[in-house]
């Protein structure tokens, strides 16, 4: 839910070099993307 997205927001922050895979990870766990990492 949103809390999911703000806490992947800070860690985009503090670990901009995975941001990639935190929004595979939020693509999947709220659109049930496949994983593209």
């Amino acid at each position: 839910g949103l809390a999911r997205l703000i806490t992947a927001a800070r860690v985009a922050r503090i670990a901009p070099v995975s941001r990639e895979m935190i929004l595979n990870y939020v693509s999947h766990q709220t659109l049930g993307l496949p994983k593209s990492y």
